[in-house]
């Protein structure tokens, strides 16, 4: 039995990670020097939501073979989205323009170009399934992915 080929890569976004960072940890000075109820519970929402795009949106690994793709958001691994071959009805290789969006990065929905998992700007694995959606994800080498997937863009 021939072994397979299986691409793997992780993309990351180190500023969007380190400016979060930043922000939690003036968040939490503000926090612990703040005597009002209010500001200590917008300080800790706004802790919150940055916390979570650190774990989940900073980061991705992406694995691409015989068996489909395979996307593990953030640093634990967790969320994971796997895409079956069979599932795939088109593959385009793109490159993402510098928005307002792709300077932000993460996993977010638009309601024309479907779900984005895409921590940075740079060439793209853009999916068009068969149920009709898509999903947009970051890569160095889209191309490669799509070989070791045997799909032909």
């Amino acid at each position: 039995m021939p072994a397979s080929v299986v691409y793997t890569c992780r993309v990351t976004n180190w500023a969007m990670l380190w400016f979060d960072i930043f922000l939690l940890v003036l968040w939490t000075g503000l926090l612990w020097a703040t005597g009002s109820g209010v500001v200590e519970f917008l300080l800790t929402a706004l802790m919150i939501i940055a916390l979570v795009k650190v774990t989940v949106q900073a980061s991705q690994r992406v694995s691409a073979g015989p068996g489909g793709l395979a996307v593990n958001l953030g640093a634990f691994g967790f969320p994971r989205i796997t895409i079956a071959p069979a599932d795939i009805a088109r593959a385009d290789i793109v490159d993402l323009p510098v928005t307002a969006w792709s300077g932000q990065g993460g996993v977010f929905w638009k309601r024309r170009r479907g779900w984005f998992l895409t921590p940075t700007r740079g060439p793209a694995l853009r999916l068009t399934l068969t149920s009709g959606r898509m999903v947009t994800v970051s890569m160095p080498e889209p191309r490669v992915a799509l070989w070791a997937m045997d799909i032909t863009p």
